[in-house]
């Protein structure tokens, strides 16, 4: 099959660090492939370096399709402040876009007159050009596609620096699906995406007809997009057919083989080491005992002497072919354990409701937290998940009902240990606060959490994301909490630290309690499930598999929600607005209860 793209050795080093070395990777025709790897290995460095933006120190690219066929998702892009989210996807066709630039540059001028002939006569050639493009044609095209992602009309004004990180990443699949490149690049598409948009992207990636690179930490989303993984180290990159189920099976089949030869190697090493000193004994025994009237007792230690040196030999023969002690890399050494506790019911929540002052999030929730719970919370993005988890630990408080807490229970909420680390501190200092900590001890637990040698010393305003949320861990580590309270614990770490933190998660003794889009962690973790269907919140007795076989849960229509995103923009706006005269303030509270009206059928349809 005819190659897309082909990396042969290539290296890259930033500030004289080296990030990667001796990477070699090849795409063929249609192929998708995942690029995976622990945090701070390069893998956006690679990505840039095979789109062009930078170079490699060494090595060599060939394309088989040339860049200008190329299409890129990027984690940071640079727009003009004031380009919209229209204007940022219809310039996918960029000679076309270029002409509406200058047509509504000359229909600005002709708002203000007409009497200039030169300006009349030049904008009715550009409509003349434009229409000869088929440019209206391609505006209905733009709409469409921006509709498909999720966007409705009064998105389409909006800046795009205004988006959030989802939207933005929506905007460019858009702006993609528009341009149709044959070659397509896609670095941490999945990042800030709710489950129906991850299910869309990742169809939309099956029935793509050209070649794909991505990188990606979502487990679930590579094994439904990947026809094939490649792993990215610091000393080069290994390929793995199928997606990541089919790359941790691998990968585990390799650890345990090359497990089996070093052990091997060690108990020859171990037999030899004891063989050289035995016949060493022997020699320097016989060699002092044997003398000129005694020549077999001086022939028997030369005898060993021989073997002596036989033995050394075959030692240094195998120390060359030495096996390696395997590494499945550098992991997150977390062990998390629960405080004593014995009672059955941790917490009772009873909500009666839950409101915004422009929106109703739930009414009539109720759950129990027994010992030993695993919970997931699953819904889309602004269904109130996070509100949820402020109500039942009670950082917020609903407007009726109650939340009943054992008098034992003892939360540990990450989203609040993540808000509460102080920018100015460092690790070090961080963790030296906890109660009876002492710097060997911290030392200690840092190096399991990566953070080693000078890192321990990095202040926590210079810290990544990642690195924020392991700090995060730490506290939790030490909370002595009987019920862990997890908000998005994934985001942000790699897949290793994400296989570490879920098999912590899944052996915690203690109750848990965890939002996440990461469908991987579920599947393994949760015991029970809590949805969202509109403002109704409910619960289901069962794992994540048999929730999706079994409920009735169905992802909201995506319009639907942009609907209710938009009256609520509109209704804030209206209980804002000041008016003096009567008349217009009857004609405004009209208007309110219109929107209101609207807003409550909506969310009943969900």
């Amino acid at each position: 099959m005819p190659y897309a793209l082909k990396v042969d050795g290539v290296s890259k080093e930033i500030h004289g660090q080296r990030l990667f070395d001796n990477v070699s990777l090849e795409v063929s025709v249609g192929e998708c492939v995942a690029l995976i790897g622990r945090n701070g290995v390069g893998k956006t460095s690679f990505i840039e370096g095979i789109v062009g933006h930078t170079k490699f120190d060494k090595g060599v690219i060939r394309r088989g399709i040339p860049l200008e066929s190329w299409g890129w998702i990027e984690q940071e892009i640079r727009v003009g402040r004031d380009t919209s989210l229209y204007d940022f996807v219809h310039g996918a066709r960029k000679d076309v876009h270029q002409l509406k630039s200058d047509m509504d540059r000359l229909q600005q001028k002709l708002e203000v007159t007409t009497e200039n002939q030169h300006v009349v006569d030049t904008y009715l050639k550009l409509i003349d050009s434009y229409s000869a493009m088929s440019g209206y044609e391609y505006e209905v095209d733009v709409e469409t596609s921006l509709k498909r992602l999720g966007f409705d009309t009064f998105h389409f004004s909006t800046p795009y620096e205004h988006l959030s990180g989802g939207q933005k990443t929506r905007a460019q699949i858009a702006k993609l699906s528009l341009m149709e490149p044959e070659f397509l690049v896609l670095d941490e598409p999945t990042n800030h995406l709710d489950v129906p948009m991850l299910d869309w992207l990742a169809t939309w990636l099956k029935s793509y007809k050209g070649s794909v690179v991505f990188v990606s930490h979502d487990r679930y989303f590579i094994d439904a997009v990947a026809d094939t993984t490649y792993e990215l180290t610091s000393n080069g990159a290994k390929r793995y057919k199928g997606g990541y189920s089919a790359f941790r099976e691998s990968k585990n089949l390799e650890i345990k083989t090359q497990q089996a030869l070093y052990d091997k190697h060690q108990r020859e090493r171990k037999a030899l080491l004891e063989a050289i000193q035995r016949y060493k004994e022997w020699y320097e025994r016989g060699h002092n005992a044997a003398s000129e009237r005694d020549p077999y007792a001086k022939k028997r230690a030369q005898q060993n002497a021989n073997r002596y040196m036989a033995k050394k030999r075959a030692l240094e023969r195998l120390e060359e072919r030495q096996a390696e002690r395997p590494t499945d890399g550098f992991h997150v050494n977390l062990s998390l354990e629960s405080s004593a506790f014995d009672a059955k019911f941790l917490l009772r929540a009873d909500c009666g409701q839950f409101s915004y002052p422009d929106r109703e999030m739930f009414h009539d929730f109720r759950l129990d937290v027994c010992k030993g719970d695993k919970i997931g919370i699953i819904g889309p993005n602004g269904a109130g998940k996070s509100t949820l988890l402020g109500i039942l630990t009670g950082t917020l408080k609903p407007q009726s009902g109650d939340v009943a807490y054992h008098p034992q229970l003892k939360i540990g909420y990450f989203a609040q240990e993540l808000d509460n680390l102080t920018d100015s501190r460092t690790v070090l200092d961080t963790v030296l606060s906890l109660p009876g900590m002492t710097e060997t001890y911290a030392r200690t637990v840092l190096a399991g959490f990566l953070f080693q040698k000078d890192d321990v010393f990095k202040l926590i305003s210079s810290l990544s994301m990642g690195e924020r949320c392991r700090v995060a861990f730490v506290n939790l580590y030490f909370s002595d909490a009987n019920l862990l309270v997890l908000d998005e614990p994934t985001n942000y770490l790699d897949i290793d630290t994400r296989e570490r933190i879920q098999d912590a998660l899944v052996s915690y003794p203690g109750a848990l309690i965890v939002v996440s889009h990461d469908r991987y962690l579920l599947q393994n973790l949760v015991t029970r499930v809590v949805w969202f269907e509109g403002t109704a919140v409910h619960v289901f007795d069962g794992t994540m598999d048999e929730f999706v076989s079994k409920s009735r849960y169905i992802q909201p229509d995506i319009h639907v929600l942009n609907d209710i995103e938009r009256l609520e923009l509109l209704l804030t706006n209206l209980l804002s607005t000041e008016l003096h005269d009567r008349e217009e303030n009857n004609r405004l509270l009209a208007e309110i209860r219109k929107v209101q009206t609207e807003l409550k059928q909506l969310r009943s349809s969900r």
